[in-house]
């Protein structure tokens, strides 16, 4: 039986009722300006049973996904590393990335089944207290990362989200890498999707402690 920090009593709701929305945006350039950075928000919600609203937001995650094509410039970088506002992304590409000479380090792609794929980069992930405790922060990370990570040679984690969540990294998928990769999960790889499976059982095991508990 699936033990948790917390009571299944103390739920505000439904897990079964809870949904990931995925919004993507790019500025407006013309066609031959070179960006190659997606960034992706993933607004989790709690959808009461008969209602047709999005639901009150009750968590959020962050992702960028740097395109490994013609479309690629250290432009995202270069500002980055000059103002300091997305210092923590830079130094979390950086690690993978060669900027000087273009392509990943030669220590990514020992680590990882194929390096021709994009990287998906996790870099911020919010659930309000009410909800934690109940191992629903894996369980969310988890399947957000394998619904953007198709195509993706890896996904790696900001150095401050690999802090909120230490230790779990590896139950979700992740295995930590010598310095400069940090926590690297490989999607292509059999290793990696065990654990997906295993978090899908957890959640399964929640929700049915949730309407076992309701019914008393």
């Amino acid at each position: 039986m699936e033990s948790f920090k917390r009571s299944v009593r103390e739920l505000p709701g439904d897990p079964r009722q809870l949904t990931l929305e995925y919004h993507s945006w790019e500025y407006a350039r013309r066609e031959d300006d070179l960006d190659g950075l997606d960034e992706w928000s993933v607004s989790v919600r709690l959808r009461r049973p008969g209602d047709r609203d999005a639901g009150a937001a009750v968590g959020s995650m962050t992702f960028f996904r740097l395109r490994q094509d013609e479309r690629f410039s250290p432009w995202p970088w270069s500002d980055a590393e000059r103002d300091g506002a997305d210092h923590d992304l830079f130094q979390l590409v950086l690690g993978v990335y060669d900027l000087g000479r273009g392509g990943y380090r030669q220590e990514f792609r020992d680590s990882v089944t194929s390096a021709d794929g994009d990287l998906l980069a996790l870099y911020d992930i919010t659930l309000d207290k009410a909800w934690r405790g109940f191992g629903l922060g894996p369980v969310l990370a988890c399947q957000a990362v394998w619904a953007l990570a198709g195509g993706c040679s890896a996904v790696t984690v900001a150095t401050h989200v690999s802090e909120q969540l230490t230790g779990l990294w590896e139950d979700i998928g992740f295995r930590r890498c010598v310095r400069p990769l940090g926590h690297l999960l490989d999607p292509r790889s059999a290793e990696a999707r065990e654990p997906r499976n295993e978090q899908r059982r957890k959640f399964d095991a929640l929700a049915d402690a949730y309407h076992a508990a309701l019914r008393g």
